[in-house]
């Protein structure tokens, strides 16, 4: 399958698997703007025309859980429609959540609001492999309102009704 790619930044390149068996294709990052020291916006440099019924899927890449960055949108999703620049958008989880522990004048230990939170670094630079992304095909569907559904052994049991 061919998928057509336009270069927007002279530095970009094609995605590529890291191994012959790889599930996603590695993408780097052409641009990093940093909107906040909790938020930064990984630029792509390319925009891609896919297949009809296929949608892109964006995901990090496993490194990123080394860190407290996490992808905002997780995963990300490209539709057959898009025609603009593929972009990565990452948070940060606070390290600290605006405690200081200390010790007071009598030795123990207390907190105080110091009213800050605290972001570590950004992991990556420009040129750097920066998340994956991966072709899935998008099934048709049409539905259907109906009065009653077919009963099932779960039922309407939800977040953790299976014991797991």
């Amino acid at each position: 399958m061919q998928i057509e790619f336009k270069k927007l930044n002279e530095n970009a390149s094609f995605p590529e698997r890291a191994s012959e068996f790889a599930g996603g294709w590695d993408v780097k990052v052409t641009e990093i703007e940093k909107v906040s020291a909790d938020f930064v916006i990984c630029k792509l440099g390319f925009a891609l025309s896919l297949p009809s019924n296929y949608k892109l899927t964006l995901v990090p890449r496993s490194s990123l859980t080394k860190t407290h960055w996490v992808l905002q949108n997780s995963p990300g999703l490209g539709d057959e429609d898009y025609r603009g620049e593929y972009q990565l958008r990452f948070r940060c989880i606070p390290i600290n959540y605006g405690y200081k522990w200390d010790k007071n004048e009598f030795g123990n230990v207390q907190h105080n609001n110091i009213n800050q939170f605290l972001y570590e670094e950004f992991p990556f630079e420009v040129g750097d492999r920066v998340g994956q992304v991966y072709l899935e095909e998008v099934v048709p569907i049409e539905f259907i309102e109906v009065n009653e559904l077919s009963e099932s052994k779960r039922g309407d049991g939800g977040f953790g009704s299976t014991n797991k």
